[in-house]
């Protein structure tokens, strides 16, 4: 299938964490896991020293770069084809750096998809998805917003 447009961005954002993150992950791992030993839950502390072992080593890798195109059955985000069939709209948010697709699609489990553009001009993006997809605003839920504060 060839593409009508296509380009490579990161996966997401990536925000370099200072001694200060980690440190206060270590202090919140620590308190957390000695209140649980405390109130006699020994599989949850443990439970929260993996987690927080997950966090750190997730929050440190460095993004992947990610190929996206847009070709006349869908959205392909490295090589997994999301059909227009499965999604509802779109929304580009002008002013956002870097720009950024939000993709409400019909699935229960992921109802929106972010895709940053990089490399490729937005409007040009905007004007083949209209072609397939209905443009409705959207915001981008709050729990994503709040992981991009804390840089993830």
């Amino acid at each position: 299938m060839e593409p009508l447009i296509s380009w490579d961005a990161p996966e997401h954002i990536h925000t370099e964490k200072n001694n200060d993150w980690y440190w206060a992950v270590g202090i919140i791992t620590i308190t957390a896991t000695v209140l649980a030993f405390i109130f006699e839950n020994i599989i949850f502390g443990i439970f929260i020293i993996v987690a927080s072992f997950a966090l750190v080593t997730h929050a440190a890798k460095k993004p992947r770069t990610i190929h996206y195109e847009i070709n006349d059955r869908g959205i392909v985000v490295d090589n997994i084809l999301f059909p227009f069939l499965s999604l509802d709209s779109f929304w580009i948010d002008a002013h956002e750096e870097p720009p950024k697709i939000l993709i409400k699609s019909h699935k229960t489990f992921m109802p929106y998809i972010a895709i940053y553009i990089e490399g490729v001009d937005r409007e040009k993006v905007r004007d083949t998805l209209l072609n397939y997809i209905a443009e409705t605003e959207h915001r981008e839920p709050l729990t994503q917003k709040l992981l991009e504060k804390f840089g993830f």
